[in-house]
C-alpha cells in the first residue's frame, strides 16, 4: 500500500518533459527514462543532490531543443519515484519503470548497494543504467555489461588524503565505517592503503546505515588515541560522528569523513566553527580546469546549479549530470536509441567533460571490472574558518596547507 501511493503520487508530481506515450521501438517522441532515487529514508540528501544533477542534465538537453539522434531533435522525459532508501522499493520500481512504464534507459539511485540490486534488475531486461550516484568496485565487477557510472571508484576515495596526513606526521588511524556497501569498500580500501604506506591501523567499528547513537563505537576508537580519524558513511552518519565527538570531547588532531563535508547540509546544520578541519574526499570542484561544449566550465555548472537551487553542489550533482551526458554523447554517436548500439558507443567514448575524463571499462578489461571509468583523479578538501571548501591534497593542486584540528574548547 505505501509503495502503490508513493508510486501514483511521485508519477504524477515528478514526471517531466514532453508527452506521455513510450519512445520504445519509434524514432519519434521525447527519449523516455526512468529513476529510482530516494527523496525520504536514510540516503535522502544525498538522493536529492543525485535527483538534482540528473534535472541539470535534462534542462540543458531540452533548452536546446533535445538530443540530435538520427537527424531528428528528441527531447528527453524523465520519470522519478521515491525508493525511500530501501533495496526491495527500488527493486521494485525498477521493475515498473521497465514493465509498465516502458523507460528507454534508467538513470541509478544514489549508494551502490541500490545500484547493485537495481542494475542486476535492468541488465535482465538488457537496459542501460547510468549510475550517477554509486561508485564501489562491487558495482563493477559483477560481469552486468549495462551499468556505467562516470564517478572515481570508492577504491580511491582516501588515497590522496592519507597520503597528505602521512607527509603531516600521522603514524596511526582508527577507522568507523556503515556496514552498507560503498562504505565498506572504502574501509577495505583505506585499511589496505593505510598498511601499505606503514600506518598503523588501530581500531575498526562498524555502525548500522540507520544508526542514531554511535558512541560505543566512537569511544572504542578514542580509546586507541590515534592520529587520525577516517569516517565513512552517509551525510547523516558523518554530522551524528561529528557532534558525538564533540559531546564525549574528543578531537583527534586530523578527521577525514568520506561524505559529509562536501554536502552543502554539513556546514549548515553544525555551523562554520564546529566543521572547520574536517577534512574529505570530493569527486569534483568547480574551480577545476575541466570542460565541455554542452554545460561549458566546472565553474559554468556551479554557477548555473546555485542559480538554480540556491545554494552549492556536492560533487553528487555534477556526477549525476555527467552520467545524463554519457547518455547524450552516446545517443549522438550511435545516431540511434537502440541499447545495444548505444552500450558500444558508450564502451568506446572517449570525453573530456565538465566532470572530468570519461572513459568507460569494456568487458573483458584488465582491471576485471565492466563500466567504470578508472582514470578519474579524486581530490581531497578541508573545511575552513568560512565554512569553505579548500583543496589540501593531491600536492600538485593543493589550494592550502592542512590544518590540524582545533580542539572542542578553542572553537
Amino acid at each position: 500500500m505505501i509503495i502503490s501511493t508513493v508510486l501514483a503520487t511521485s508519477l504524477a508530481a515528478t514526471a517531466c518533459g514532453a508527452g506521455g506515450s513510450s519512445s520504445e521501438g519509434s524514432d519519434s517522441g521525447p527519449i523516455k527514462v526512468g529513476a529510482a532515487v530516494s527523496e525520504t529514508g536514510k540516503f535522502s540528501i544525498e538522493g536529492k543532490a543525485t535527483k538534482r544533477g540528473y534535472e541539470m542534465w535534462v534542462d540543458e538537453v531540452n533548452a536546446h531543443g533535445g538530443i540530435d539522434v538520427g537527424g531528428k531533435k528528441r527531447k528527453v522525459q524523465v520519470i522519478y519515484y521515491d525508493d525511500q532508501s530501501e533495496p526491495e522499493t527500488a527493486v521494485k520500481l525498477t521493475q515498473r519503470l521497465i514493465s509498465q512504464d516502458k523507460v528507454d534507459f534508467m538513470f541509478g539511485p544514489y549508494s551502490s548497494g541500490l545500484t547493485i540490486a537495481t542494475s542486476a534488475i535492468a541488465a535482465k531486461y538488457k537496459k542501460i543504467m547510468f549510475a550517477g550516484g554509486a561508485a564501489a568496485v562491487s558495482v563493477f565487477n559483477q560481469k552486468n555489461e549495462y551499468v556505467f557510472s562516470p564517478l572515481t571508484l570508492t577504491r580511491d576515495y582516501t588515497t590522496s588524503g592519507l597520503q597528505a596526513l602521512q607527509e603531516q606526521g600521522v603514524k596511526s588511524i582508527g577507522v568507523m565505517h556503515s556496514d552498507d556497501a560503498p562504505m565498506t569498500d572504502i574501509k577495505d580500501a583505506t585499511v589496505e592503503h593505510a598498511k601499505k604506506m606503514g600506518l598503523e591501523v588501530v581500531s575498526v567499528q562498524s555502525v548500522p546505515a540507520d544508526a542514531t547513537d554511535i558512541t560505543g563505537a566512537m569511544r572504542q576508537i578514542q580509546a586507541k588515541q590515534p592520529d587520525a580519524f577516517v569516517e565513512a558513511g552517509t551525510t547523516l552518519i558523518g554530522l551524528l560522528a561529528t557532534r558525538t565527538m564533540r559531546d564525549i570531547g574528543w578531537a583527534p588532531k586530523h578527521v577525514l569523513m568520506v561524505q559529509a563535508p562536501t554536502e552543502p547540509t554539513f556546514v549548515r546544520e553544525l555551523g562554520a566553527a564546529t566543521a572547520e578541519g574536517i577534512m574529505a574526499p570530493t569527486q569534483w570542484m568547480p574551480n577545476d580546469s575541466y570542460k565541455d561544449d554542452y554545460f561549458g566550465t566546472a565553474q559554468d555548472y556551479f554557477d548555473t546549479y546555485v542559480k538554480k537551487y540556491g545554494e552549492s553542489p556536492s560533487y553528487l550533482a555534477p556526477s549525476a549530470s555527467a552520467a545524463g551526458l554519457s547518455l547524450q554523447l552516446a545517443l549522438e554517436k550511435a545516431d540511434s536509441t537502440d541499447t545495444e548500439e548505444v552500450r558500444k558507443a558508450l564502451v568506446d567514448m572517449k570525453a573530456d567533460t565538465f566532470f572530468g575524463p570519461i572513459d568507460y571499462t569494456a568487458p573483458g578489461d584488465a582491471s576485471g571490472l565492466t563500466g567504470a571509468n578508472i582514470n578519474r583523479p579524486m581530490l581531497t578538501v578541508q573545511i575552513d574558518a568560512k565554512g569553505q571548501q579548500v583543496v589540501v591534497a593531491p600536492k600538485d593542486t593543493a589550494k592550502a596547507a592542512i590544518v590540524p584540528l582545533k580542539p572542542w574548547n578553542a572553537r
